[in-house]
């Protein structure tokens, strides 16, 4: 009696079948050979057989093409677009190119099967308990960015270049305030910081530097443009009562008060 077939059964016998020899390169396509394919098919179930349904056409003119394996009481379809070698799909495929599909898809088919299967994962060997393919290196993952924590400056001055965007007539008050407090608030450098040739000595300079840059020269520019041009006059004059401090008067103003 003889032993019943199952898919796992053809599994396991198809693919551990080399294919690797039996392969053309045309294009960016691999394709296994459909006549020694079915001869190894044969070699191992002599009474399996195949048959192609009826031809799919879609509206564009192209073509699929249907193919079914059955190997005893296992049964696969697949199907296959009609495409040339660049894996385009032909229209008005003629019968060269039909025929040519649809043993492509023969074989396809067989490698639902199992032979010839990593020819489509685009593996370079079989699975098998002869020949086992070897194992692709895991890839060195890529160091995780850290992002980098924004500092109280760069927080503050993505909020001011909003309101500034956003600037109208009834809100600049507001938004002059806010720039007034951006500049006395991060003009100085941090207390404990070490000094660097060339730094401000007064607060007058802290205040000057830190005005042409950090993007604050061109948001008063980006203003004076929109007509608020008393709202910057006004602003120097809040600013040089500022710039009159020592410094060491400017950080006590800063200081936060504490409660009584």
């Amino acid at each position: 009696m003889s032993e019943e077939l199952t898919y796992q059964k053809i599994w396991d016998t198809l693919s551990g079948v080399d294919c690797n020899e039996h392969t053309d390169k045309k294009g960016n396509l691999t394709y296994l050979s459909w006549a020694w394919a079915w001869g190894i098919l044969m070699e191992h179930y002599p009474s399996a057989n195949f048959e192609f349904a009826d031809n799919e056409t879609h509206a564009d003119g192209s073509m699929t093409v249907h193919c079914t394996v059955k190997i005893g009481e296992c049964q696969r379809s697949m199907w296959l677009p009609v495409m040339d070698y660049k894996n385009s799909a032909i229209k008005s495929a003629n019968a060269r190119d039909i025929s040519d599909n649809k043993m492509r898809c023969l074989t396809k088919t067989l490698a639902l099967f199992g032979l010839g299967h990593y020819i489509y994962g685009g593996e370079d060997l079989p699975s098998s308990n002869k020949q086992p393919a070897k194992p692709k290196a895991e890839p060195t993952p890529a160091p995780v960015a850290i992002p980098k924590k924004s500092s109280a400056l760069e927080t503050r001055m993505v909020e001011q270049k909003s309101l500034v965007a956003n600037a109208t007539s009834d809100n600049i008050n507001e938004v002059m305030n806010f720039i007034f407090h951006t500049i006395i608030n991060f003009s100085l450098p941090p207390e404990k910081s070490k000094p660097k040739h060339g730094d401000p000595e007064t607060v007058a300079g802290w205040i000057d530097k830190f005005t042409s840059s950090n993007g604050n020269k061109k948001t008063l520019v980006e203003l004076y443009n929109a007509g608020f041009k008393s709202e910057i006059k006004a602003l120097n004059t809040r600013l040089d009562k500022i710039r009159a401090l020592e410094i060491e008067q400017l950080r006590k103003l800063l200081q936060p008060k504490k409660e009584k």
